[in-house]
């Protein structure tokens, strides 16, 4: 679960301390067999060539998703970010799990036009876009 939040070159030193912690543990991933099939049927449907590792990539966002409301993509131009969200929003429709995707750029908004402020005089709630988003 955890994976999904390094950047490749912590991998191996996050999976030695892991080993160092607890020596013998195996943990293996939780298979998504079905999940898995509909990414690269989804992939294929777009003319992706369907790689392991964008399909793995796609896979730890799902993980990634589960534990959490929001989520940051970051990488460089042309890393795959766009086709891993649009491929699993794709995927998990077909398993009849429908997904609104709401791309924003949280630096183009001040805080309180992202979450929300409470006027101090008035008491007076105005939502930000995340309010109004999780309330649709």
């Amino acid at each position: 679960m955890n994976v999904p939040k390094f950047i490749f070159e912590d991998v191996p030193l996050f999976l030695g301390l892991i080993d160092d912690l607890f020596p013998g543990l195996e943990c293996p991933r939780v298979q998504q067999p079905s999940l898995k099939a509909a990414i690269e049927g989804k992939l294929e449907e777009a003319g992706y060539k369907v790689l392991y590792d964008q399909v793995d990539k796609t896979v730890q966002l799902y993980e990634t998703m589960l534990t959490r409301h929001t989520t940051m993509i970051v990488g460089p131009t042309g890393g795959g970010k766009s086709v891993v969200m649009k491929t699993l929003q794709k995927a998990q429709g077909e398993l009849g799990l429908p997904t609104k995707l709401y791309v924003l750029n949280a630096k183009a908004q001040t805080v309180n036009e992202l979450y929300g402020v409470l006027d101090p005089a008035t008491r007076e709630w105005a939502d930000g876009m995340l309010s109004n988003i999780f309330r649709d």
